[in-house]
């Protein structure tokens, strides 16, 4: 492993997300709510299931308020993906912003 890799894995900052899925069990719809977390790395975005090149990234914007489900905005070249959130993402955004993006 080379230097530039070991930095490249480096989390910078990660923000808590929180993954509601919607199932039909028994001819009943439920919600099932569970933790996740975004991280930022000095070339990417990774999450549980995608990762998001830097330099496809636009910017991240955010709707939260205290004590509310909100929502954290990934602006790609391939259009906004979403996420729901519990906390507040100034901090990972503003180290977002720090880094070589798009």
């Amino acid at each position: 492993m080379t230097n530039h890799q070991r930095h490249d894995n480096h989390i910078l900052a990660k923000q808590e997300i929180i993954i509601i899925e919607q199932k039909i069990e028994w001819f009943e719809k439920k919600q099932v709510t569970y933790q996740d977390f975004i991280y930022l790395y000095s070339n990417s975005l990774k999450t549980s299931g995608h990762v998001y090149p830097l330099n496809e990234v636009f910017d991240i914007s955010y709707r939260w308020s205290k004590g509310q489900i909100g929502f954290l905005y990934i602006h790609t070249t391939g259009g906004v993906r979403t996420f729901h959130i519990q906390s507040d993402p100034r901090f990972f955004i503003s180290e977002f912003r720090r880094t070589s993006h798009l």
